[in-house]
């Protein structure tokens, strides 16, 4: 069984001469438990890849298609059911809900979900469960981004997308939260896509993807992989 396939996305702004490609012929394979980390300057692609592997957008061409699943050509409420069941999404800024606590916006996900993992377990793994009842101006850009990732991660999803999620933070809290992104993915064989400009983090995946310009231009197993505290961040 396949687990995401894209083939020949096409993502294009305009028609005839004029036409903006944000992805232009782009097809991957990605398997089952793997890290797998996209790398690209700003304006690659990258954030557009993302955002279509993730049912946020939809491609102008191309077939996308999810354990064997059609994703491609979904309609709007059958790509919010796909995004509610399989996806669990971490961004660069971690849009926590500032009056609500720690426990509070990770809840707040889990009463949607279907099969939620459980909210104590989650944060201990996340070395969080100390900071439950604080609040988001509580807490510093490390921690605030481990609740983004609790929050993503209590969907119990079967794809974590995580977009520049160390951007906002200093080299030790950037360790810290990738450190966890790999306990998550241990923990509970989470398949996860990093999408990032920093090669460094690429070390740590066991795919590296490179997206220039809107094209795939390289796509191989990574084999130095090296353990997130290994990282010279």
């Amino acid at each position: 069984m396949s687990f995401l396939k894209l083939e020949n996305a096409v993502k294009k702004y305009g028609d005839g001469e004029s036409a903006v490609y944000a992805l232009n012929g782009v097809s991957i394979d990605i398997e089952p438990e793997e890290i797998v980390v996209i790398l690209g300057s700003s304006g690659s692609g990258k954030s557009t890849l993302l955002n279509i592997l993730g049912g946020i957008d939809v491609m102008s061409e191309g077939r996308f298609t999810f354990m064997d699943k059609e994703i491609s050509g979904k309609k709007s409420r059958d790509l919010l059911l796909y995004r509610r069941e399989n996806i669990g999404f971490v961004f660069q800024f971690y849009n926590l809900i500032a009056d609500l606590t720690v426990r509070e916006n990770i809840k707040v996900v889990a009463e949607y979900c279907s099969s939620p993992l459980n909210i104590d377990e989650v944060m201990k793994t996340l070395g969080i469960d100390s900071l439950a009842d604080r609040f988001p101006s509580q807490l510093s850009g490390g921690q605030q981004q481990r609740v983004a990732i609790a929050r993503a991660v209590i969907k119990n999803p079967k794809l974590l997308l995580c977009d520049e999620l160390t951007g906002a933070l200093d080299s030790k809290s950037s360790g810290d939260v990738l450190r966890f992104v790999e306990k998550i993915n241990h923990e509970y064989n989470t398949t996860i896509i990093i999408i990032t400009h920093n090669n460094e983090i690429a070390r740590m995946g066991d795919r590296i993807i490179r997206i220039h310009d809107g094209k795939i231009v390289s796509n191989e197993k990574n084999q130095e992989k090296v353990s997130a505290d290994k990282l010279e961040l």
